[in-house]
């Protein structure tokens, strides 16, 4: 399918599927705390006045959390919903939406992948991991007949 065949609501649904945290990605209210800690502008030495370099510099960005991310790819959807479909913004929002669902769904089975390769050595023979090698290069490894 591409961006053109694709519905719209589908590529929402699909990007909206990403944001789903995995138990990898959940951590502790300890732990969330001292992430916004560090981050906050206020826990460097909060009782220094700023340097004149510090001044001029503005905050920080604070990263984007996924409900955050969520929140905007829906206000995105919404506003630009009564666009007619054969606009070009139209159809560059649809192709920029595709694509960032194509590459979310690549990245997450590179992920998977690379946690099934993770410790590969110690429970494949050497025969096998280079076949898998093989294969991830787009190779086939011949078949050799040793006992013949």
């Amino acid at each position: 399918m591409t961006a053109a065949t694709t519905p719209p609501l589908h590529v929402l649904r699909g990007i909206l599927r990403h944001f789903k945290p995995t138990p990898s990605q959940t951590s502790t209210p300890a732990a969330a705390a001292a992430i916004n800690a560090s981050t906050s502008p206020s826990a460097a030495s909060p009782s220094s006045p700023p340097s004149s370099s510090e001044s001029r510099s503005s905050p920080p960005t604070p990263t984007p959390t996924p409900q955050s991310l969520k929140q905007h790819i829906l206000l995105q959807y919404r506003t630009h919903r009564s666009l007619p479909p054969q606009s070009p913004k139209a159809h560059a929002l649809r192709t920029l939406a595709y694509d960032y669902y194509i590459l979310k769904k690549d990245l997450k089975e590179r992920a998977r992948l690379y946690e099934l390769d993770a410790g590969a050595e110690d429970k494949l023979s050497p025969k096998e991991s280079s076949r898998r090698a093989a294969a991830r290069a787009g190779l086939q490894l011949p078949k050799l007949d040793l006992e013949g």
